[in-house]
């Protein structure tokens, strides 16, 4: 059964002038790439590049051929081959990931946030690793080494404790090339990382139309070595997006489609996922809020618009919110935001296990993210309608006042069932006898049993402590 439940926010004909109006600004105003390297390239291949003020224009003729030429369908691919899937979901369903850059890590020993270590981040991601509904795991920030190579020793982290999908992103320029000699190092060579890219890359705007030296220098040496790309809009609404909901959505996919473009240059075929991380200015504060109701409408859609318009899978995040505890508004934004997203047509959702914003994560948020996936998706998936599910024989059969407890049919059906583990009730009796535990404390419990079987994949002693000298090598040339 495939599920094409989908929430329109926008009609056809107003994606078809989002669109217009998208390639308006490309083609006449065009957006400010910060890189001569990246302009030499761009100048190249027939983009026009004005080289004194760093504006780059996109010819309507170019712009097609590179949307004819990002693959629509393609294989999100991990180091082991058990963890690929495929884009878009086989049934219309979605995928998920963790949260991204967290520095502060919820302990639930203290009750509070700490920093996120190295041996913390290794346990969030072996932790990620057991989670059935945590699909690609995202970069984290180690606070115990040096700041200048934290997304290097974090990406070796990453890429020695898990065998999913993963992530991405350099946090400057001079840590690029540390970040593939690390993914060459894990793949084995060259050939093979291209065979098996293990993880996404994230090129990002700097909002309004603007692309900075790092995320130019990702883009190149993602087209060189063959590993895919999440372009990735980071505009806020009031603040570096107009004040609408249309216009911010607009403007996401103006600086999207300009990542697509320049990566379907530099290497056709790539695959390329449009990626909507748009947040609204609180106007009181200056805060960016991640899921207030304008954010939501905002991302969802940018979300339909960017599927509609350039027929590609998308990405946003929806696992998201501004509480900074395990309680109801984190659930309620845990689950209202994933099941709007979904309807719109997103293909993945990141966030997972993240508090507070931007910048806090919890293990035990994690686990309760996890369970809120698979009763989002079961809600959102549709319901079937064939011979067998109308079960009309049976009813046919019923003796009036009777059961359907004892039906071969129910038998047949009965696992089908989904049943996450921390939201299955249990008797009031039961649940007094057991202590009154509230869901947070069920999740801490459910911590404390996995954490006792974690540990990292199985990788040869070579490679891992190739991926140490790398960092090392890193240290000694950034650091300090």
């Amino acid at each position: 059964m495939r599920n094409d439940i989908k929430l329109k926010l926008l009609t056809t004909n107003e994606v078809a002038m989002l669109h217009e109006k998208c390639l308006h600004v490309l083609i006449h105003k065009g957006v400010s790439v910060e890189y001569p390297t990246a302009l030499k390239i761009l100048d190249k291949a027939g983009v026009r590049v004005d080289h004194d003020t760093q504006m780059v224009r996109f010819p309507r003729d170019i712009i097609d051929a590179a949307l004819k030429s990002a693959p629509k369908s393609f294989t999100v691919m991990g180091s082991d081959q058990k963890y690929d899937f495929e884009l878009p979901h086989p049934t219309g369903s979605y995928y998920t990931c963790t949260c991204v850059q967290s520095m502060r890590y919820h302990d639930p020993d203290t009750n509070w946030f700490v920093d996120v270590t190295s041996e913390r981040l290794a346990e969030w991601i072996q932790l990620a690793s057991r989670l059935d509904h945590i699909d690609k795991i995202a970069i984290q920030t180690a606070t115990d080494v040096p700041p200048e190579t934290a997304d290097v020793h974090s990406l070796s982290i990453l890429l020695q404790n898990t065998d999913k999908p993963l992530m991405v992103l350099p946090y400057c320029l001079e840590t690029v090339e540390y970040q593939f000699e690390l993914m060459l190092a894990r793949a084995g060579s060259t050939q093979a990382l291209r065979e098996r890219p293990m993880l996404y890359m994230y090129p990002t705007s700097l909002s309004p139309l603007k692309f900075k030296p790092v995320d130019m220098e990702e883009m190149i040496q993602s087209c060189r070595y063959g590993v895919p790309m999440v372009a990735n809009s980071l505009a806020i609404t009031g603040g570096t997006a107009p004040m609408t909901i249309a216009g911010t959505a607009l403007l996401a996919g103006v600086e999207i489609m300009a990542m697509l473009v320049m990566a379907q240059l530099m290497a056709p075929g790539i695959p390329v996922i449009p990626s909507v991380y748009t947040t609204s200015m609180e106007m009181t504060s200056g805060n960016a809020l991640l899921n207030n109701a304008e954010s939501m409408l905002g991302r969802a859609t940018a979300s339909q618009f960017i599927k509609e318009a350039f027929g590609l899978p998308v990405e946003t995040f929806s696992y998201m919110t501004d509480a900074y505890v395990s309680d109801g508004q984190a659930l309620l934004e845990k689950s209202l935001m994933p099941a709007l997203l979904h309807l719109s047509g997103c293909d993945i959702q990141y966030g997972a296990g993240r508090l507070g914003g931007s910048t806090y994560a919890s293990p035990i948020q994690l686990i309760i993210d996890d369970q809120v996936t698979q009763i989002v998706q079961r809600c959102t998936d549709g319901v079937a309608v064939g011979d067998d599910d109308l079960a009309m024989e049976e009813i046919m059969n019923i003796e009036p006042g009777g059961d359907f407890m004892s039906s071969e049919h129910t038998l047949r059906h009965c696992r089908n069932l989904i049943r996450p583990d921390l939201f299955v009730p249990t008797a009031i009796d039961d649940w007094e006898a057991e202590g009154r535990k509230d869901l947070y404390q069920r999740a801490v419990e459910k911590y404390r049993e996995l954490k006792k079987d974690l540990a990292p994949p199985p990788l040869p002693a070579e490679v891992r402590k190739e991926m140490d000298r790398i960092a090392r090598h890193a240290d000694k040339h950034l650091a300090g």
